[in-house]
């Protein structure tokens, strides 16, 4: 499937390079800067340190305590507890890079690292804040309510499944070797570091270019263009959503986008695990399923606890298909509690 989405990724730059190569430039730009001005100084520090704790075999002392809640009780390794604890802290691709280490040390079992590939790969609590809520939608106040829909949503369905299907792991002690930190160590980690930023600043200027290309096509809606901007690179998705739908609508829209984390997220991920036994396929279908959650949960809100929404999203036109539906079952409701239980 990687090769495939790469193939048709060089032909399309190569005729977009061809036609505008004003935009192609444009947009490399608006990449360029993206990775190096947020990326580099967000996950450079993370992914050195991270490597060190991996590569030293310090998890397992770190996480000691709550790894024997996470073992008895939801059949989760320290290991993996870690890679689930990163990847919604740290956003792309940054739970995979882990799993993808820890799997190369012979540290977690293939069988959870698979399971868990699909939840802890996740965007960062720092770019929904800052990028997402502050800077593009200004609503910072909506921060609980994000986190509600794409962190405990997702995080709840994991640990469901843990707890039901996690019996078959192999969670037998393994004999690991002392921490050995030294200068060999801490110059292998961060050539690891600098290599992986690399080529993921490679796939956002190239989806970058692709994004500032489609939204700058003649005689195309700017909502359907905002609509494949998400769905290519969300960076470069958000605002485009915002310029073309109002608010609450381009929230409601972006939350499974969000989700998903788009096409680019997909290929970095993509990178990171090479020589693995982890699915690309199967990490895929999670995501879109996980989009799809979010999504019904935003519709049965709406539909079940319209009090609630009306208070969060203030006169939101969105709404407005769900009043009759709504006063329905507000009325029924009241008259219940008149009437009290048959």
């Amino acid at each position: 499937m990687k090769s495939f989405f790469s193939s048709l990724l060089g032909a399309t730059l190569f005729v977009i390079l061809l036609f505008f190569p004003g935009l192609v430039f444009e947009g490399a730009k608006m990449g360029l800067n993206l990775w190096f001005f947020t990326l580099v100084p967000t996950l450079l520090p993370f992914m050195v340190f991270s490597n060190i704790l991996i590569q030293s075999r310090l998890i397992e002392h770190l996480l000691f305590l709550p790894g024997l809640f996470t073992r008895k009780y939801l059949h989760l390794s320290p290991a993996g507890l870690y890679a689930f604890l990163c990847g919604f802290f740290f956003g792309y691709p940054s739970g995979a890079k882990i799993l993808a280490d820890l799997l190369k040390t012979d540290q977690i079992d293939p069988k959870e690292a698979s399971m868990l590939f699909g939840f802890c790969n996740n965007v960062s609590p720092a770019f929904l804040i800052t990028y997402f809520l502050t800077l593009h939608l200004k609503h910072p106040e909506k921060a609980r309510i994000t986190v509600s829909f794409l962190y405990i949503i997702p995080a709840f369905v994991c640990l469901m499944a843990f707890s039901f299907c996690g019996s078959s792991f192999s969670l037998r002690e393994k004999k690991t070797s002392s921490p050995v930190l030294s200068l060999a160590l801490l110059d292998a980690c961060l050539q690891d570091a600098l290599s992986v930023l690399l080529k993921l600043g490679g796939y956002i200027i190239l989806f970058s270019v692709l994004s500032n290309v489609i939204t700058h096509i003649p005689r195309m809606r700017a909502e359907s263009a905002a609509f494949f901007s998400c769905f290519l690179e969300i960076t470069g998705g958000i605002p485009a959503v915002t310029a073309a739908f109002a608010y609450p609508q381009s929230y409601m829209i972006l939350l499974p986008f969000l989700a998903f984390g788009g096409l680019c997220s997909f290929m970095q991920t993509g990178s990171v695990i090479k020589d693995t036994p982890l699915s690309l396929r199967s990490y895929f279908f999670t995501k879109i399923l996980l989009a799809l959650l979010i999504f019904l949960c935003e519709i049965l809100c709406i539909t079940l606890l319209p009090g609630l929404f009306y208070a969060v999203f203030q006169s939101s036109t969105i709404l407005q298909g769900f009043r009759p539906v709504t006063a329905r079952v507000c009325s029924c409701l009241r008259y219940r509690s008149r009437t009290g239980p048959n």
